[in-house]
Order: structure tokens, then sequence, then C-alpha cells
């Protein structure tokens, strides 16, 4: 083995070794937030990383984990084989390759169901130190709205503010005409935050 050759073949190792160490960080930090979002959405809250939160966050976080996953498995089955004889390296990588075909057709089908709703974290100002945020939901019913303050990566609605839905019944609202736009009033007693493209939508709160 020349010279060059030999710093070629380390060069990929150390590459494969990254990328099955960033999979692996992948996975396990995307799992972790996950599990995490999932637990926070029970107690009636909400994790919110920018904007996304709730139960879209989970769902980012699961395909993460899921692509990650997939270039995990590959690689750690290509790695381990590198220097195997010729049946080995078919079997192990062809059983790789199935697993990572049956993983991504899964996160196809979890992609598809995701994009039937979702919601987005927006904060539109502070009142009293803590910062008033509306969650945005759509989905097939429709879009709707609530309104609650945002602690760290923590989001918390309001119990007095379940907010209306928002649009046509029958879901045909447009968010970029419903959402947007936010204007926050504030009174000794009352949080108002209006919205949408002639501020027709409006959500209020007691002030705490």
């Amino acid at each position: 083995m020349t010279a060059s050759t030999a710093s070629t073949a380390t060069t990929a190792s150390t590459a494969t070794r990254l990328v099955i160490s960033t999979a692996a960080v992948l996975v396990v930090v995307s799992a972790g937030t996950a599990v995490l979002a999932r637990r926070v959405v029970g107690e009636g809250r909400a994790l919110v990383l920018g904007a996304l939160g709730g139960q879209t966050l989970v769902e980012v976080a699961v395909l993460v984990a899921g692509v990650a996953s997939v270039v995990l498995v590959v690689g750690v089955a290509w790695r381990l084989t590198r220097r195997s004889g010729f049946w080995p390296q078919i079997v192990v990588r062809s059983t790789a390759s199935l697993l990572a075909v049956a993983i991504g057709l899964g996160l196809c089908a979890f992609a598809w169901l995701a994009a039937l709703g979702s919601v987005r974290y927006v904060d539109v100002g502070s009142v009293d130190g803590r910062t008033v945020t509306v969650a945005e939901y759509r989905s097939l019913a429709g879009l709707g709205a609530t309104l609650g303050h945002r602690d760290g990566w923590f989001y918390t609605p309001d119990p007095a503010s379940p907010g209306p839905a928002i649009g046509h019944d029958d879901g045909a609202g447009d968010p970029r005409a419903e959402f947007g736009h936010y204007r926050l009033e504030v009174t000794s007693d009352l949080v108002t935050v209006r919205f949408g493209d002639d501020g027709q939508n409006v959500l209020t709160a007691p002030r705490p």
C-alpha cells in the first residue's frame, strides 16, 4: 500500500467515524427532545424552540431522529464489514439497507400525517416582565389560536383564553390572512392581542 493510498484510507475512515458519531448524537438528542416535549405536553404546557413547540416539535424531533437512524444503521453496517469477506458484507449490508428503507418508508408516512396539523408560536410583546405568546394552530379542521406566555423554553396557555376558531368552519381559512400583524394592547386588568389582515381576530386574557 502506497503512502497516498494509506492516507486516503485513513481520511475515509475518519470521515466515516465522524458521520456515525454525528448521527448517533442526533439520534440521542432528537429522541430526548421528543420525549421531553411529549412529557411537557402532558402537563398542559409546551416545550418551545424558536417557533416550533408542542406536538409539532415532537414530530420534527422524531423525523430528525429517524433520518439520523438511517445514516447510523447504514454507516455502522458498512464500517463493521469493511474487512469482512464477500458474503458477510452482502448479508449485513443488505439487511442494513432493507432496514433503512423500512425506516424511510415509515418516516414518509409519519411526515404525511404530521403535515395534517401543526402549531407555531409567535412572541408578540412583553407585559409585566412576561413574554406574551400566541400559539397558531393549523389542521384539517381549520385554524385556531390561543394566548399564553413563554417562560424560557416553555409555553403555558392562559386557561381564561381558549381562543376562538378562526376562518371558515370548513377549514378553508387562509393562514396568511388570518395570522400575522399582531398588535398587543394592555389595560389595567386585561391583555388583548389583535391579529389578521384587518385585526378581525382577537384574543384576550386577564392581566396577571
